[in-house]
């Protein structure tokens, strides 16, 4: 706008400026005349509040010349705050967005694409929302993310395009079929500035998924792994969505191990949810609120399941209404509870009778097996349910309940359920102590209670459930890619060790784990030369320069670990007739870490095949793990791999014709570190 040119849109600015109503396109001199200088307009500081004035205007919608410099005013601002406001005008007009939805989609993919800081994440957050809305077609979408997925183009973008990109990833994969936004979440855990962020969407997938399953079998493993998440994403920050849907899980875990819901899940999802109230007082909803308002219903069912968990109090059947009542609400809590917000483009259309069109059948699978067991374990629970149908036959619609229909419907499965043997006990588990692993036990005592337990198998179902769901809701690490990582080779060891992964010897071994994690966590996230001297072993090498040796790492190692408590040793002798690098003896069975240095092939296949002999022979008489800790002197052009590609678990076979396989985990250091500015 040239000086001294009045301003169009001034009465605008006043309007704002005072609290006025705010004028209408004729007040502003028409549509026509407004148009007529799009430059000034588009560069207007108020352009945002002029584009929601046109989109309110019905007739401005059927304008082309509108429409087009609507359009325009889309891919104009390159200014964050700017763009963000005409984001969320164009937005908050449905027939806009019907309109215009795959011109806008289109636009803003276009500058997701060009842009690599927050102006691209804003653009491709506006792109998921209109997909979303059911207003243009997802491919466009679902291949930006698939394209983010490769290394270098997720290392093109900052950390504001990386934060919408977890909020995007994590909505498209809640609503679209497709693996890319869930890898691509995986892949944004490593990243420090988002970390958590990815955490909890991948927790809040998992927990979807665990809940609406069809496959009964992945129900529990999926909420573990949903709880897990959860206490990953609260960490390194406070996060009271993650603290109230971990509460949540933490009360659906105890209820189907068939204990008491602590009392603590409670008052943490109620505290939760008062926090997170006033944090969003006063604000306009975002596009991820409806999310949050669901807790309401996640209350609603922590409600449901104290009520019912008084069945197994005794006298509690002297009011055996109320309680058949109570477990019929469980029961029917997958039909009529609304845990999940649906998608814009998809909304609960109800059913006759039902609060909700998708049914949460892994809930169901859950929660149903102890209800079943509380009624068949009291005697005359069948006929208490008969007589409580019965009387809701009698007067169906007079509590003016539209849920009415359906726990009848419910309640009347539930019997049939029973009759044809609902609630029988699980089979006998093959190895009933492997949930006590870690707990310090005598052999003798372990054998004790595995006997105790393979004559009790639900007594040792039980203990199962209630020890997994308490290791789910443990931290393992502040840093979520670490406890991510360890999680996942925990699970390798369980699967891979031939004298599998119990006991006090597999919790040592989880201590050394982790700490070695956060070792190469550190290690990979200094800048050269911050730790001196002692340090310089990880330095980029020059031509033809001395290569470090494997004590300078076996020295910084040997500290960090004494740092962390661990009382290692160095170049023990006597260890399966030959002298181990760094060993550590925290009770009966050692440990054994062999240091190496590579500067050849940094595969795991030329790791094992090269050094891997000599580590696994340590372990004469022990249990078959070990350690091998490689420094990587290789060159790195295309820069530092993540935590994830610096560990691995092989099986080997055993030394000089020993049957008995070994377990040996590699741990890769980058060394030759090259500054991120030379890749």
């Amino acid at each position: 706008m040239s000086a001294g040119a009045p301003d169009p849109l001034q009465p605008l600015v006043d309007a704002l400026r005072t609290g006025a109503p705010a004028p209408s396109l004729d007040d502003l001199g028409g549509l026509g005349r407004l148009l007529q200088d799009t430059a000034t307009l588009l560069d207007h500081d108020e352009l945002p509040l002029f584009v929601a004035l046109l989109c309110t205007d019905q007739a401005a919608i059927q304008d082309d010349e509108a429409r087009s410099f609507l359009l325009t005013a889309a891919e104009a601002p390159r200014d964050p705050l700017r763009l963000e406001g005409v984001v969320t005008s164009l937005l908050g007009c449905p027939e806009a967005v019907r309109a215009l939805g795959d011109d806008l989609a289109d636009i803003w993919l276009d500058a997701s694409r060009s842009h690599s800081n927050l102006l691209g994440g804003i653009a491709l957050e506006g792109t998921a929302r209109i997909v979303l809305s059911g207003a243009a077609a997802e491919y466009g979408l679902l291949d930006r993310l698939r394209r983010l997925n490769r290394q270098q183009e997720l290392a093109k973008i900052d950390d504001d395009y990386a934060l919408r990109t977890v909020r995007v990833a994590g909505a498209v994969a809640e609503h679209f079929d497709s693996p890319d936004p869930a890898r691509l979440l995986s892949k944004l855990v490593e990243r420090d500035d988002v970390a958590e962020d990815a955490a909890f969407e991948l927790g809040m997938l998992a927990l979807r998924q665990a809940l609406h399953t069809d496959d009964t079998d992945r129900a529990r493993p999926l909420l573990l792994e949903a709880r897990q998440r959860l206490s990953d994403a609260h960490q390194d920050e406070e996060r009271p969505d993650a603290t109230a849907f971990g509460a949540a899980i933490d009360a659906i875990l105890a209820y189907t191990a068939g204990i008491s819901l602590p009392d603590a899940a409670r008052i943490q999802l109620d505290e939760a949810v008062l926090e997170l109230r006033l944090n969003l007082l006063g604000l306009p909803p975002g596009w991820r609120t409806p999310r949050l308002d669901t807790l309401t219903a996640w209350q609603h069912l922590l409600d449901t399941l104290t009520r019912a968990q008084d069945a197994d109090r005794p006298g509690a059947w002297l009011h055996a209404a109320g309680v058949i009542s109570d477990l019929v609400d469980v029961y029917t809590a997958h039909r009529t509870l609304d845990l999940f917000a649906p998608s814009p483009a998809h909304p609960a259309t109800a059913q006759p009778g039902s609060a909700t069109s998708v049914a949460t059948h892994g809930l169901h699978a859950l929660l149903a097996p102890r209800v079943e067991a509380t009624l068949l374990a009291h005697e005359g629970g069948l006929d208490l349910l008969d007589e409580w149908l019965e009387e809701l036959a009698e007067d169906p619609g007079g509590d003016q309940d539209p849920t009415t229909p359906l726990v009848r419907e419910q309640a009347a499965r539930l019997r049939q359920s029973l009759e044809t043997g609902g609630g029988s006990p699980s089979p006998k588990p093959e190895r009933p102590a492997v949930s006590l692993a870690g707990l310090g036990l005598s052999a003798e005592d372990t054998e004790r209670l595995q006997n105790l337990l393979a004559n009790t198998p639900e007594l040792g179902n039980r203990i199962t459930a209630m020890l997994a769901a308490r290791k789910a809701a443990q931290p393992v690490d502040e840093v979520p890619i670490v406890a991510s990582v360890f999680r996942d080779i925990h699970r390798k060891l369980n699967q891979q060790c031939p004298d599998g992964y119990v006991g006090q010897f597999a919790a040592d071994v989880d201590c050394m784990l982790l700490r070695l994690l956060r070792f190469v966590d550190l290690r990979l996230s200094e800048t050269q030369k911050y730790g001196g001297q002692a340090r310089a072993y990880l330095r980029q090498l020059r031509k033809d320069e001395d290569k470090p040796r494997e004590a300078e790492l076996g020295r910084d190692l040997r500290d960090f670990l004494r740092g962390q408590g661990l009382r290692v040793r160095m170049e023990e002798t006597n260890v399966g007739g030959g002298r181990v690098d760094i060993a550590w003896q925290p009770h009966a069975e050692l440990i054994t870490l062999e240091l190496k240095r590579d500067w050849a092939d940094p595969s795991w296949d030329a790791y094992a095949t090269t050094y891997g002999p000599q580590a696994v022979s340590y372990q004469v008489a022990g249990p078959p793990v070990n350690f091998l800790v490689v420094l990587d002197l290789t060159s790195k052009p295309q820069g530092l791999a993540a935590i994830p590609a610096c560990i691995e678990v092989r099986t080997l076979p055993g030394p000089a014709g020993d049957t008995r396989p070994r377990t040996l985990i590699m741990v890769r250091v980058q060394g030759n570190k090259r500054d991120p500015s030379d890749v």
